[in-house]
């Protein structure tokens, strides 16, 4: 019996064909299309169609030579087939990865077309107000000064108007003791001139006492001798 040995295209780590593995040949008569009997053979057929199936950008490579049929393992096509669907899989996942970042960079280059104005005015507007704010600085330290001097000319005036309030007590003070005093010796002159209060209320020697008093304050007028 002859059988057929195709070529099944293995994958290395960077995704591209780096040998073949020769299917082993069919214990059935192929050319007489007598049936397969062997459980084995049946499931490497169905391996190499599974594989023939996904579209890669290698096509099938071309038969080669056969080979013993003790160098092909059924575990080791399956590992390959494996690692082609993971390898197909792990591409797609870089390109979708790939197309979410740049879709990510064009919304933040819009994003940043849209802010950069925005930001480009708010520092001109804070330029404008750390000026406005140093001005206000200044003026404020110009009114804390003349705050000062107010409030130091302002305690000048204070004790100024205490001396001179002091000053008009005394003023007020000389002008109504003449005043006091006249109005002293009217009635002393009212007491004298009586003669029932003289005798009554006065005792001798008052009358030189209220002269000599009068005398001492400048006050000038006629002299009584009561002796």
């Amino acid at each position: 019996m002859e059988g057929f040995n195709s070529m099944v295209p293995t994958q290395g780590n960077d995704g591209s064909n780096t040998s073949f593995i020769p299917f082993p040949p069919s214990h059935g008569n192929v050319s007489s299309g007598m049936p397969c009997n062997d459980a084995s053979g049946s499931s490497i057929q169905g391996v190499a169609a599974i594989a023939s199936e996904p579209k890669t950008e290698n096509q099938q490579a071309p038969q080669g030579p056969r080979e013993p049929e003790s160098n092909v393992d059924p575990k080791r096509l399956r590992r390959i087939l494996a690692s082609r669907q993971y390898s197909q899989k792990y591409r797609l996942k870089q390109l979708q990865y790939i197309l979410q970042l740049e879709t990510e960079v064009k919304a933040l280059q819009a994003e940043l077309a849209i802010n950069s104005p925005r930001i480009t005015y708010s520092d001109r507007q804070n330029s404008l107000l750390r000026e406005e704010n140093n001005s206000m600085k200044q003026k404020l330290d110009a009114f804390s000064s003349e705050l000062m001097l107010k409030e130091a000319e302002y305690e000048d005036l204070k004790k100024e108007r205490a001396l001179l309030m002091k000053f008009f007590g005394i003023y007020q003070s000389e002008l109504q003791l003449p005043e006091m005093l006249k109005a002293s010796h009217q009635l002393a002159n009212m007491g004298l001139n009586q003669p029932e209060i003289n005798d009554d209320f006065m005792e001798p020697g008052v009358p030189q006492m209220l002269n000599q008093n009068l005398n001492q304050f400048g006050v000038g007028g006629p002299s009584y001798n009561f002796m």
